[in-house]
């Protein structure tokens, strides 16, 4: 079987993993853009488009 990032990296081995890890890349990116959101309302955003 061939080896992906996705059955490799222990950043995705459960959804609540890999939604942590894209909330706090997102809101490092935010950040660096000067946003002012918050993890929290990315957390939200990122329940509503997964459900």
């Amino acid at each position: 079987m061939k080896k992906t990032i996705a059955n490799t990296n222990k950043h995705f081995s459960s959804a609540s993993k890999k939604k942590n890890m894209i909330v706090n890349s997102v809101h490092s990116s935010a950040k660096v853009e000067g946003s002012k959101i918050t993890k929290k309302e990315l957390s939200e955003h990122y329940k509503l488009i997964h459900s």
